[in-house]
């Protein structure tokens, strides 16, 4: 397929210079923070020769090397890419504080790991938008790259096509100024769309000086392909209120509503079988296999579970089969059977029983991730914990059935009760469990029937050996999606939900309970941005200018400059964040169909 190498430097056909090299070298790795994040050299790296490819894709992830690492759309995007003998894919992600801090005081640009190539030279930089926080991030990597941030800047000077998907892709226009191409939906396929029109088309050659040449391949794309959003082809207008009127196109033949793509068959679908092992620990450092794209559930808050759909499985046998090559070019110690809700899928037992037989004599784990407690069943629990022990994540959502209903999260309190107490029957001693506040009708009721299910869940645990069992509880903020059937709901304010954590706070007294919550004023951040039109756009950079960047990280959030950058734009965020929509509203997403009818 392509030529796997090994060792620290650039190649001889791209690379930053020696001079450049020689500076990272010396005097720039020493003096960082685990520098492994930035040497590439891993075990399964795949390097080609960029002069005999056809196509260059720096597939860029607006995060650390521990979170992009960890992302399974980067790895299968890789493996789709360098499969096909004319084009190449490398990594790229976001520099720690002090690495940014060193490349622009040494002038250094932001380079891929397989052959230290600085970004600015690929045909195709591709971001994956996983999450609304990233966006300061995509401007400042674009920046380090000495890329021009806007499209227009790029059509007139020059550079990479700036294409972006991932969750982001289908509410587009906070990054509407930024991106030149949205991929909408899943990408194996999309993205080989995009790799042969560039290629048939000769872009390589006539984008550098030919400034139409980018719209003339944007246009291409969005008429013959389904999924490719180019913002720059659609305008907005709004009333005297500031409310949307439309979003529509304004070229001939350019459709008036994108639809998303979706890979019909998981089965037949390119997966990476010799997955990249991370020189330095990352975030989830195991074999990761995608059982099951999309959930049937319809849980009214999740919006990955309605744009996923529909449901599509991965056999049983194609499961195993994957398992053992990636163990074998891997070494990794446990499995984790990674999907929306994993334990809906039809032969879930059959699955973990296999691997569990096939790795037992390895010590092997099999994990699955956060379960609804009414899939569990005792076989399963037996299976899981045939070798290691791994966590057993329970996703509850709410404290009381009632609030479960509102959500159409139908789960009863015996059933996670029930699942609670087989797990430390079965030898847990900790199970996690996930839940939300400031959902939608939720009441005082509501948070100390909480704080007693957590208590409940606990003391299920003296049913069996009569020892207080251990629980990690983690509670999100609700950030009402686009997309979804709670799309139209307000968020809840940052000063409610600081009085509902401290009430919880004041109820959960119990020893052997760790509590985790996420920070109110990151979840306002993401409400605004999840529901945003492009007049956005203007406040990401007025945000990253004010040293924005890192927004998910806690040590880095700078809540005041984004309110800042709201004031200096003239944008109301609470407009985005606060405000009930009415149902005659024309919602900035309206023109990006996902194929499922929002309304409960």
């Amino acid at each position: 397929m392509a030529e796997v190498e090994k060792g620290l430097g650039p190649s001889a056909s791209s690379g930053l210079s020696p001079k450049e090299f020689a500076v990272l070298e010396k005097e720039v790795l020493p003096l960082v923070t685990r520098p492994g994040r930035y040497i590439g050299s891993e075990l399964n790296i795949i390097r080609k020769d960029h002069s005999s490819v056809d196509v260059t894709v720096a597939l860029a992830f607006p995060d650390v090397y521990e979170i992009g690492m960890s992302n399974l759309g980067i790895r299968i995007l890789y493996e789709v890419i360098n499969r096909l003998e004319w084009a190449a894919a490398e990594r790229v992600f976001s520099p720690w504080v002090d690495m940014e801090q060193k490349m622009r005081e040494k002038g250094l640009p932001l380079y891929s790991l397989e052959t230290f190539t600085p970004i600015k030279d690929f045909d195709i930089v591709g971001f994956s938008l996983a999450y609304e926080l990233c966006y300061t991030n995509v401007l400042n990597m674009l920046d380090l790259s000495g890329i021009p941030l806007r499209f227009e800047d790029r059509r007139r000077a020059g550079g990479p096509l700036v294409i972006a998907g991932g969750l982001g892709a289908f509410v587009p226009e906070p990054m509407a100024e930024f991106i030149d191409l949205f991929v909408v939906g899943e990408a194996e396929e999309a993205v080989l769309d995009v790799l042969r029109e560039y290629r048939a088309g000769g872009f390589r050659e006539k984008m550098p000086s030919d400034p139409e040449a980018r719209l003339d391949f944007l246009r291409t794309l969005a008429k013959k392909h389904q999924g490719m959003y180019v913002p720059q082809f659609y305008r907005a207008e709004y009333d005297s209120d500031g409310r949307l009127l439309r979003t529509d196109p304004q070229k001939k033949g350019i459709p008036a509503t994108i639809h998303k793509r979706t890979v019909r068959e998981l089965r037949d679908a390119v997966y990476p079988e010799k997955p990249i092992v991370p020189l330095i620990g990352v975030v989830h450092d195991r074999a990761v296999l995608e059982v099951m794209r999309g959930c049937g559930r319809g849980c009214r808050f999740c919006q990955a579970g309605i744009l996923y759909r529909p449901v599509r499985e991965v056999p049983a046998e194609e499961v195993v089969n994957r398992a053992k090559k990636i163990i074998e070019a891997t070494g990794y110690e446990e499995i984790s059977l990674s999907s929306l809700s994993t334990g809906d899928h039809s032969q879930i037992e059959e699955v973990v029983s296999r691997l569990s037989e096939c790795f037992h004599r390895h010590r092997t784990a099999v994990s699955l991730p956060s379960l609804r407690p009414d899939t569990f069943s005792i076989e399963l629990l037996e299976k899981l914990g045939a070798t290691k022990k791994t966590g057993i994540t329970l996703a509850v959502e709410a404290g009381t059935d009632r609030l479960r209903n509102v959500i159409n999260k139908r789960l009863r309190e015996e059933d996670v009760l029930d699942a609670a107490r087989a797990a430390y029957s079965h030898g847990w001693n900790l199970i996690k469990v996930y839940f939300m506040i400031g959902l939608p009708t939720e009441t005082d009721e509501d948070i100390v029937a909480l704080a007693d299910l957590v208590q409940k869940i606990g003391d299920t645990r003296k049913d069996v050996d009569g020892k207080p069992g251990r629980v990690n509880v983690s509670i999100a903020c609700f950030v009402p999606k686009a997309h979804t059937p709670f799309q139209r709901q307000p968020f809840c304010t940052i000063l409610e939900l600081k009085r509902k954590i401290s009430y919880i706070r004041h109820l959960m007294k119990r020893k052997n309970t760790q509590l985790k919550f996420h920070l109110p004023e990151r979840s306002y951040l993401e409400a605004v941005f999840s529901r945003g039109d492009r007049r956005l756009s203007a406040v990401v950079h007025r945000a990253w200018s004010k040293g924005c960047r890192l927004d998910d990280w806690s040590e880095h959030f700078r809540f005041h400059s984004w309110m800042e950058a709201f004031r200096e734009c003239g944008v109301d965020p609470d407009f985005y964040a606060c405000r009930e929509r009415p149902q005659d509203e024309v919602l900035p997403w309206d023109h990006i169909s996902c194929k499922v009818n929002p309304l409960p």
